[in-house]
């Protein structure tokens, strides 16, 4: 090599030029703070976009219809339920597509005690489920519910997660 001097503007023209990719490997990362991005439900409906893939939204006992978009691949969100639901919190999807999966109901204070009316678990094969819905006491939707939802395939989303209601419990999906 040379001993031709490089002036600074010349410099960090070659560094934003390098490739940034950066391969990993094996490597372990430690004390990172990953922090997701929470959305609060706040008005009557919410079209969920793909950008917002990893996104946890909140329903906040307020009525909020949320529509999924068209399922892919890979697509991930989490419903979270802050505050026992006044009115219909619903999750719903585009036309073509469905749900598959479980969520386990329970009724809130059941404490120690497993009967076939306190907790059960409602299933859905997706033939024609395309909505789920909480309504703060049978169909579930009291704080600390939690639904997870991962596009699988085309057309199918697979759920899955827990509600707790009161009262005797009947399915959430249709």
């Amino acid at each position: 090599m040379g001993t031709k001097r490089v002036g600074l503007a010349r410099t960090q023209a070659l560094v934003e030029n390098l490739k940034r990719s950066l391969t990993m490997g094996g490597a372990t990362f430690t004390d990172v703070a990953i922090k997701r991005k929470v959305v609060d439900l706040d008005g009557a409906t919410k079209a969920v976009t793909a950008a917002e893939s990893g996104t946890t939204f909140t329903f906040d006992g307020t009525a909020c219809t949320v529509t999924l978009p068209t399922c892919e691949v890979g697509l991930e969100y989490w419903f979270l339920v802050d505050t026992t639901a006044a009115a219909d919190a619903v999750i719903t999807t585009q036309s073509a597509d469905k749900l598959y999966g479980s969520l386990v109901r329970t009724v809130d204070g059941l404490s120690a005690t497993f009967s076939n009316s306190g907790t059960q678990v409602d299933t859905t094969t997706g033939t024609n489920d395309n909505t789920l819905t909480m309504n703060g006491t049978t169909k579930g939707g009291i704080i600390g519910s939690a639904i997870h939802v991962i596009g699988m395939k085309d057309n199918a989303w697979y759920v899955t997660g827990t509600v707790i209601g009161s009262g005797t419990q009947v399915t959430c999906f249709s």
